[in-house]
């Protein structure tokens, strides 16, 4: 009778556990996409509800999938600080700033990449050929301006160009703009907007117009293809809540690789996501440039964080991508 009493009374206990461990993960996880086609793991994870597919297989059936859009890294760190939202994305400046910011305290670490796509400065200005050609009568437009991915490479060019000391020369050009608010003003002339810095499909749309020249490549001021987007996350949110961190991890990666087996499925999505405004073949186009990548593993972070260092929007300087990202994809091939 003592033993059946005790059995009893170790699954009564085992039940408890069971309860509040579940309990101890959150009852809605919130995250986050912006504007463009480097976001389309996260389309393609609302769309087909990989998230609570994932969370269903380790039991936490009843957690709520919130997604919101917001139009820059630097609104997105504002939310995860908040506690308004527990993963972030966008370009891998903010995420790195706030990767410097929380280190030893909040820890915010990268989840993994999304993208590796080319950039571009184009401009509406038939007298702007290169960097040099600006004067203090241009706007340049970009989503976050002044913490964004595009600063950054903007930034970059302009030590190569003018030397370190010059790094800001272009910074009192900048207007912040969402991509597809900055896609509107340069075409139309808006706001004094004569160039914008940019991610596809928006300065592939701009092109379109005759009157749109592109005058710097991403990719040539990193040397050579490098992440444009990834996620980002508190280290307290992931230890608090494993399962459900394991689990928008799960739904990422099979995001990656739904899109690289099936890149007409994912335009289909896009697309539909969209609202229908935007043609698939002009999707999958873009999409289908090899230069391209949707992948998790980072490429060419590191020399982006060191010249973040350098310039003094960083005080820690990484050593290694693995300081910038959580373990979860140490395994990969990242730089």
């Amino acid at each position: 009778m003592k033993f059946i009493c005790k059995v009893a009374l170790i699954a009564s206990t085992l039940a408890i556990v069971g309860v509040s461990a579940a309990k101890a993960e959150v009852p809605a996880v919130n995250l986050m996409s912006q504007y463009g086609i480097g976001y389309l793991q996260l389309t393609i994870m609302k769309h087909n509800e990989l998230v609570q597919k994932h969370l269903k297989k380790v039991g936490l059936n009843n957690t709520k999938v919130n997604w919101a859009t917001l139009g820059s890294g630097s609104s997105a760190n504002d939310a995860l600080l908040s506690g308004s939202l527990h993963f972030a994305s966008g370009g891998t400046g903010p995420a790195l700033i706030l990767w410097d910011r929380t280190k030893g305290n909040l820890n915010v670490k990268g989840v993994a990449a999304l993208s590796s796509m080319p950039n571009m400065l184009i401009t509406s200005n038939p007298n702007v050929k290169s960097l040099k050609d600006f004067t203090d009568k241009d706007r340049i437009a970009m989503a976050g301006a002044g913490s964004s991915v595009q600063t950054i490479y903007l930034q970059m060019a302009a030590a190569k160009e003018f030397g370190m000391d010059n790094y800001k020369k272009f910074n009192p050009l900048m207007v912040n703009l969402a991509h597809p608010v900055g896609l509107q003003s340069l075409l139309s002339g808006a706001g004094g907007i004569t160039a914008q810095f940019t991610s596809p499909p928006f300065w592939n749309r701009a092109i379109l117009d005759p009157k749109i020249r592109i005058v710097l490549n991403s990719y040539d001021t990193m040397g050579g293809p490098n992440t444009f987007l990834m996620v980002w996350a508190a280290e307290k949110f992931r230890t608090e809540n494993p399962k459900t961190f394991g689990a928008v991890m799960a739904a990422l990666i099979e995001a990656t690789a739904f899109i690289n087996k099936d890149m007409k499925a994912a335009a289909e999505i896009y697309v539909a996501e969209g609202g229908g405004k935007e043609k698939v073949e002009d999707i999958l186009a873009i999409m289908q440039n090899p230069l391209i990548t949707f992948e998790n593993a980072p490429q060419r972070i590191l020399p982006f964080a060191q010249f973040m260092n350098d310039i003094g929007t960083l005080k820690n300087r990484p050593q290694s991508w693995k300081e910038l990202f959580f373990e979860n994809i140490h395994n990969l091939n990242g730089s």
